[in-house]
């Protein structure tokens, strides 16, 4: 298997130790393709690539290498919404219906926020368990086919995760902005931040820098069956990068390049329930704590993740990106991307 690492500057977090987790992670689980990136205040202080594109015939993995990001995808949408928040465009408890006019009649009073949290109670538009099923052709048609759908939760009362609230993000966006989605991560994420390797679908990706998706099976990896993603889902996955354009884009977004560090630090608090309990998401990011840390980002299921840690005024801030293309035994990406944090965040 290919290994690079780079040298760490005094003062970080060493990468011998660092290295031998990475290294046990792959074993441990069989994973054929891992690329990790660890920034602390926007430097990089650890990168490492492990393995082989494709278990067969790959290329060895290297800091070009291309990664479906699958649900991290949602950041980008979930920062382009928070932008309009900053710039006073989108309240975030407004019904989202203000904004998006053909919404379904019975979604019509629930707000920006609890589509951006998970709140919403409104069910998947795909089937999980058949996804060769046709996609709706259009956001509007995802919306018209759900109309008459009920809710899975009463909206505000439990956190239940599907894409189709992202679509509701994107149909924001794009309304209030007068501009096309995929126009507006481009023009405002991907561009300003000279990132070269990161796709919204698959046209364009290097067919020789992207790894095979794998899952496992029996205690072994098999190939992942392709799934015929429909153009809008580019707001909640289908978006291809690199573990150092992924780990560019989060220091940015802790810069305050998108949006102001106040609104940022005001925004990721998770979402907070009648009852006085809290949900798992804050302005549709991952949230959790570790010890004085605030942790916020996303997961692309069990094979990708992407985590800030930052303390209250993100004056001391870590970027880790944590990406493979599968596992032997579906290792869940949170315990991948554990196993570095808890090596890297100072104790």
């Amino acid at each position: 298997m290919a290994l690079v690492s780079c040298a760490v500057p005094p003062n970080r977090p060493a990468s011998a130790p660092i290295d031998n987790i990475v290294k046990n992670d792959a074993a441990a689980h069989g994973i054929p393709a891992q690329a990790v990136v660890v920034l602390q205040d926007g430097e990089t202080v650890y990168r490492q690539y492990l393995g082989t594109t494709a278990i067969n015939d790959g290329f060895p993995v290297n800091e070009e290498t291309v990664f479906p990001v699958f649900s991290a995808a949602k950041l980008f949408a979930a920062t382009l919404l928070l932008q309009l928040v900053d710039d006073g465009r989108v309240l975030l408890d407004a019904p989202a219906s203000r904004y998006v006019a053909d919404l379904p009649p019975s979604w019509r009073a629930i707000t920006v926020e609890q589509f951006l949290d998970h709140v919403s109670g409104i069910p998947e538009y795909f089937d999980a368990g058949n996804l060769e099923k046709p996609f709706p052709s259009s956001l509007h048609a995802v919306f018209e086919r759900l109309s008459d759908e009920p809710f899975v939760d009463r909206p505000g009362t439990k956190t239940r995760y599907t894409s189709t609230n992202f679509l509701v993000i994107e149909a924001i966006l794009e309304s209030v902005t007068g501009r096309g989605y995929r126009d507006l991560v481009n023009d405002r994420i991907i561009v300003p931040l000279g990132l070269k390797n990161t796709w919204l679908g698959l046209d364009g990706v290097p067919r020789d820098r992207l790894v095979a998706d794998y899952h496992g099976e029996n205690d072994r990896v098999v190939p992942d069956i392709p799934i015929a993603w429909p153009a809008y889902s580019v707001a909640h996955g289908n978006i291809y990068s690199t573990a150092s354009d992924m780990a560019t884009f989060l220091a940015a977004v802790t810069e305050g390049r998108f949006v102001s560090r106040d609104t940022l630090v005001r925004r990721w608090k998770p979402y907070s329930f009648p009852n006085g309990a809290v949900g798992y998401f804050a302005s549709g990011w991952e949230y959790g704590k570790s010890g004085v840390w605030n942790e916020v980002g996303h997961d692309g299921g069990a094979k990708v993740r992407a985590r800030i840690l930052f303390k209250e005024n993100l004056s001391d801030s870590y970027v880790i990106v944590y990406l493979t293309n599968g596992s032997r035994d579906n290792v869940w990406s949170r315990t991948l991307l554990d196993s570095v944090q808890g090596l890297v965040l100072p104790q």
